[in-house]
């Protein structure tokens, strides 16, 4: 895609692919919130600040009460949202530019970091996307594990998929749609309901 793009447009289209897919998993993360509130387990008002709202929904999801192997995938993906949103906030508030001499790298004009390639911007954004999936997945399986209300939408069959996209396993080979890879998929006592 950014082929199809002139070089000095590249930039800042990856600057706003990287911000916008950090929105799309900050709207995920506050579904993630909905279902926790649901069940009593967040008594606070919603968070604003998404750094705010992420430690916000990982307080009740660290708790040993909070059922395994469901934690752990959880963990990983609010310790994934967090790595991720950090280093967008980095991206979004620094001020870079194409550099002079290889349009494929970038530099930054606040700091003296080494210049980067723009391959990693696009490697970014793409892995925000998968975040944003993984993130979903997480909202879809958790009342699974944790209780309160089911989605009408989602059918037995259809979460352990939803499982193994939280897990990130997601296939890739399948067009305009989002399924988690065959495999071992953990599932609540008593099954999926």
């Amino acid at each position: 895609m950014l082929d199809d793009l002139y070089p000095k447009y590249r930039l800042s289209y990856l600057i706003g692919e990287i911000v916008r897919n950090d929105v799309w998993v900050e709207s995920e993360m506050r579904m993630v919130w909905k279902k926790l509130r649901a069940v009593g387990l967040l008594a606070d008002d919603l968070q604003r600040d998404y750094g705010r709202l992420i430690k916000q929904v990982r307080k009740p999801l660290a708790l040993p009460e909070t059922p395994e192997p469901f934690r752990t995938i959880a963990l990983e993906v609010i310790d994934a949202a967090q790595g991720a949103h950090k280093r967008r906030s980095v991206l979004a508030h620094d001020i870079l530019m194409v550099d002079v001499v290889d349009d494929s790298r970038v530099r930054s004009l606040r700091s003296l970091t080494p210049t980067r390639p723009l391959a990693e911007l696009a490697a970014f954004s793409e892995e925000l996307k998968t975040l944003a999936w993984r993130t979903r997945g997480l909202w879809i399986i958790a009342p699974q594990w944790i209780g309160g209300p089911l989605d009408d939408y989602e059918t037995r069959d259809g979460l352990p998929s939803w499982t193994r996209v939280a897990m990130g396993h997601i296939r890739t080979d399948v067009p305009d749609r989002i399924l988690g890879i065959a495999g071992d998929t953990p599932e609540p006592p008593g099954g999926f309901r």
